[in-house]
């Protein structure tokens, strides 16, 4: 490959790269990067792999009913299949539209480098290849980074069904790793979703209302690890037990979090009945965030702020775009994006506006819930999660 040839490439994935950035920046920065949401809108969009969909969640529902979920806790079938289609299509077409400038920059360096071909490719040119796949990677990260802080319930969703799939519709394809192993890690994914729902969905919202949506998350998770840890060692009906417990919470969870997010108004993610009786939450393992989440979050900030700085100083003729694109860039830094909004507070002579109507929120979500009624002589045999569904066995 040429320097004309190269500079042809490398100019080409730059601006694709660069108005890339620039996307991932804004919707991440005003929090509606949402997997489908104008996608979803295009004619035809509704039809890819709906038909998959349908079949897949035709069977997950049938074998939650055959668990002994009532209809009131779990997910309907369209609005399922609406959510998971919409998340599906949206991550399919992000993921192939990034994708395109690397493979446009790739393929046609590995033809000219092909061993067959007697021209020597220079080191420099191999070097910014892998900078620019390992930028392209690290862009593909700050938009899975802004899609799980836009819509934290679409990530809950996912796993959800990726978690009750495994529990209970086993495909018996193989893997590397073993059933326990897979099993485990979907587990903890399922966990770290919910942990990441409770941090952003109330995110402006009051310090009441943000601890009390903790409790709530740190409660269900403890719940479902204590059913977890039945179905793991359990044997016979306490096994079954074990399996209809986890399939009636995480089915609640599935359904608060299937509902769209421009229709969500409000921050309940569990029916507060299933929480009745739920041990003490794990202090240590809720301390920070999981240091794989705070590193993606991280790569992700740097490539975007990288990106946005670099069209700033390319950007032909300068001038307030330039300025523009390097303000943002640099607002991308948690540091210097806190600075500017103390800078604001201040000159705006106090709080942010809806301050007031947040804490109001909070304080009604600070309500005492209604004290549950004790199980009648019938209830003894029902386990303490599914005391208001379904026998033992």
């Amino acid at each position: 490959m040429t320097r004309t040839e190269f500079g042809y490439v490398s100019f080409f994935w730059g601006w694709w790269t660069f108005f890339e950035a620039v996307w991932i920046a804004v919707l991440w920065q005003s929090r509606s990067r949402v997997l489908g949401a104008g996608v979803y809108r295009l004619p035809g969009a509704r039809r890819i792999g709906r038909g998959a969909w349908e079949r897949r969640s035709a069977a997950l529902l049938a074998e939650l009913e055959r668990q002994g979920v009532p209809a009131g806790a779990r997910p309907e079938m369209g609005e399922l299949v609406d959510r998971r289609g919409r998340i599906v299509v949206g991550r399919f077409v992000s993921v192939f539209l990034q994708v395109v400038p690397l493979l446009a920059a790739v393929l046609p360096f590995v033809w000219t480098a092909s061993p067959s071909r007697t021209t020597v490719t220079p080191l420099w040119m191999c070097a910014a290849m892998a900078a620019f796949g390992g930028v392209s990677m690290a862009l593909m990260a700050a938009d899975m980074r802004a899609a799980t802080v836009s819509d934290p319930a679409g990530t809950v969703t996912e796993e959800a069904v990726r978690f009750l799939e495994l529990l209970l519709i086993p495909d018996g394809r193989r893997v590397q790793d073993s059933a326990l192993d897979v099993h485990t890690r979907v587990f903890g994914h399922l966990c770290q979703a919910l942990r990441a729902q409770a941090r952003h969905t109330a995110r402006r919202m009051s310090p009441a209302a943000r601890e009390r949506l903790r409790q709530t998350t740190e409660r269900l998770i403890a719940t479902l690890a204590d059913a977890d840890q039945r179905y793991l060692f359990g044997e016979g009906t306490d096994r079954d037990t074990a399996v209809g417990d986890l399939s009636l919470l995480v089915a609640d969870a599935l359904r608060h979090s299937c509902c769209p997010r421009g229709q969500r108004d409000s921050l309940v993610i569990i029916d507060a009945t299933f929480l009745a009786d739920a041990p003490e939450p794990d202090a240590a393992a809720t301390a920070a965030e999981p240091l794989r989440s705070r590193l993606l979050a991280g790569a992700g900030k740097v490539a975007v702020a990288v990106g946005l700085l670099t069209g700033a100083v390319l950007f032909p003729g300068g001038g307030a775009v330039s300025v523009l694109l390097a303000l943002a860039g640099l607002s991308v830094i948690t540091p210097f994006r806190e600075a500017l909004y103390r800078v604001k507070e201040f000159f705006a002579g106090g709080s942010a506006p809806g301050v007031t109507d947040l804490q109001v929120a909070g304080e009604q979500l600070n309500r005492p819930t209604p004290a549950t009624s004790m199980p009648c002589s019938h209830c003894g045999a029902h386990s303490p999660v599914t005391a208001v569904s379904r026998p033992v066995g």
